[in-house]
């Protein structure tokens, strides 16, 4: 928020104050400002109506009372009322070179308190399963978990990015038995994960007509965590055979971890946090098995080992907070989850509270389903749609994009600007929608240079350089504007948008939704393609060159913060 919003909101204030004296609530005139229409003004208010709605007034009677008694400022040039009681604003020219002067002298970096504070963050997102291969499903947790992450080392703190990877259960028990019983050595190296899923899936098909089979899975998993050699060295193959598949893709996305500590790194630290929870009451036995029970009767007790000896993912899951909290002592927990794991992990945080494991914040992060916009995303046994596919599929429809959009380029330039565009346009389509909706995968709108995605975005931005870059070069004076008439429309909403990003990121935070800030990047650039489209900049003359080209160095550095927080790249060329 600028000096001259804050002050604004201050002389508003003063006017509550003195037109209803009886009514005051901190922050509820900050609450209520918003940026109308052009033609209505610069800044609206809405706190007319909440004082209406305490007192059982007319809105409108309510607003014309506080604009009366609103103070003389150099910073108003007029304030009107409008509808039902908005009080609307139109600043001064200086207010408006003041707010300017302000965003010129300040990096969106400086314009984004240190929220963090140094403090520290463990952070899970992603998590595939080991010996399975990467599917659409994985790209939500993956990308908005990385955004997330990103946003917040932005804002100044310590982040940890440790992947947990699914590397035991009973799933293993029951590829493992798969692999022994049909598998073919030399046709597994050849292509393991795609041999492993399909022994996997004739599994879940023989097991449909033999009852037994469940039973022998589990069996050679509890062989597995008893340390049975020949399953042992079975396992570590299948990992590295998942390994090398997945970490193609975590590179072609542009994430990365700090650590990928599997469900087996917890397998020695587990028996201590039994023994704990044992030793303190919190556990109990039941029917055989080791359990918690919940506070609520409605809810199941959490299983924290079965019956004939094998833990599960609960168990490890416990392990792991325990071994954050020793090695790293962070601040905040977060987890980014399905919404269908809410439950699971609402139990988690119970029981990892109950036995006094951190002190930390236990935060999830939960997001919606993927569908299709055109249906295409099977649910036939063993018909998932692969990620690595998908990739293929993206950079193909870009790479026709690119060829049809940008002559200009040799290429090896349209080969680069395809893949960006590609792996951009995949994750702005999942960071611009709110994560807890289901999120829709839409080709023809998200490979599309019109409209709120990352072809239309990444195009301003390199447009923008390329302008910047021609400025710098010519020898035309760079300085001055400071008696700037702001009679254009477009200058003047520019200003005021860009007035609102750190508002936009503390909220973006707060919540943890990157949409705040993908939305708001297209806001921007929206804005700014209107000044762009309607009004000279680098043909302009004197001091109206000088604003404009101040603007636009202000709203590259915006975006690219923006770009930075969710992870999007820009290509040198488009």
């Amino acid at each position: 928020m600028s000096k001259v919003t804050t002050e604004i909101i201050g002389l508003i204030e003063q006017s509550c104050r003195v037109a209803y004296p009886d009514y005051g609530k901190t922050g509820d005139v900050a609450d209520s400002i918003s940026l109308p229409d052009q033609a209505f003004g610069d800044l609206a208010s809405s706190i007319a109506m909440r004082i209406a709605a305490q007192l059982d007034v007319a809105p409108r009677t309510v607003a014309e009372k506080i604009v009366e008694s609103l103070p003389e400022s150099s910073l108003v040039q007029q304030v009107t009322i409008a509808g039902a009681g908005f009080i609307n604003i139109r600043l001064s020219s200086s207010a408006l070179s003041t707010m300017s002067t302000e965003m010129t002298s300040l990096h969106p970096e400086a314009m984004v308190d240190a929220i963090g504070g140094g403090k520290t963050v463990a952070i899970d997102y992603s998590h595939p399963n080991i010996g399975k291969p990467m599917g659409v499903h994985h790209l939500l947790s993956t990308i908005i978990g990385d955004a997330i992450k990103r946003t917040m080392r932005e804002a100044g703190y310590t982040v940890i990015a440790d992947n947990f990877i699914g590397d035991l259960g009973t799933q293993f028990g029951k590829l493992i038995w798969a692999v022994k019983q049909w598998g073919d050595s030399a046709t597994i190296e050849l292509d393991p994960i795609t041999e492993l899923q399909k022994l996997y899936v004739k599994f879940h098909i023989e097991s449909d007509g033999d009852v037994e089979l469940d039973a022998v899975a589990r069996a050679e998993y509890l062989k597995l965590e008893q340390g049975d050699a020949e399953n042992r060295e079975l396992w570590r193959k299948i990992v590295g055979w998942s390994k090398a598949e997945i970490q193609p893709i975590y590179d072609a996305l542009g994430v990365e971890f700090d650590y990928m500590h599997g469900e087996s790194f917890y397998e020695e630290k587990m028996e201590p946090i039994l023994q704990r929870g044992i030793d303190e009451g919190v556990f109990t036995e039941s029917q055989g098995a080791l359990v918690c029970l919940s506070t609520n009767e409605d809810e199941p007790p959490a299983i924290l080992r079965k019956s004939d000896g094998a833990t599960l993912y609960l168990t490890r899951d416990l392990a792991r907070i325990a071994y954050w909290e020793e090695a790293w002592q962070p601040d905040i927990m977060l987890v980014v989850v399905d919404e269908a794991q809410s439950f699971a992990q609402r139990q988690l945080y119970s029981v990892a509270q109950k036995l006094h494991l951190t002190d930390a914040q236990l935060t999830q992060v939960n997001f919606g389903r993927m569908r299709f916009a055109d249906g295409s995303m099977s649910t036939r046994k063993g018909n998932i749609l692969l990620l690595k596919d998908l990739l293929t599929e993206a950079e193909t429809r870009a790479h026709k994009l690119v060829d049809e959009k940008s002559h200009g380029l040799d290429a090896q330039e349209r080969a680069q600007a395809a893949h960006i565009l590609a792996i951009s346009s995949i994750k702005y389509n999942i960071l611009s929608q709110n994560r807890l909706s289901d999120i829709v995968f839409d080709w023809s709108s998200m490979l599309n240079f019109e409209g709120n995605s990352a072809p239309y975005l990444t195009y301003t931005l390199v447009r923008l350089r390329s302008l910047l870059a021609k400025a710098a070069h010519d020898q035309k004076s760079q300085t001055g504007g400071g008696d700037h008439a702001w009679a254009e429309a477009v200058e003047r909403e520019l200003v005021l948008q860009l007035t609102q990003y750190g508002d936009t990121f503390r909220r973006a935070m707060s919540e943890q939704k990157p949409s705040h800030l993908a939305n708001y990047a297209y806001l921007l650039a929206q804005k700014y393609n209107r000044l762009y489209n309607s009004l000279p900049v680098l043909q302009a003359d004197g001091d109206i060159r000088v604003v404009r080209l101040q603007l636009s160095t202000i709203v590259e550095r915006t975006l690219a913060h923006a770009f930075r927080c969710l992870g999007l790249v820009v290509p040198a060329k488009m």
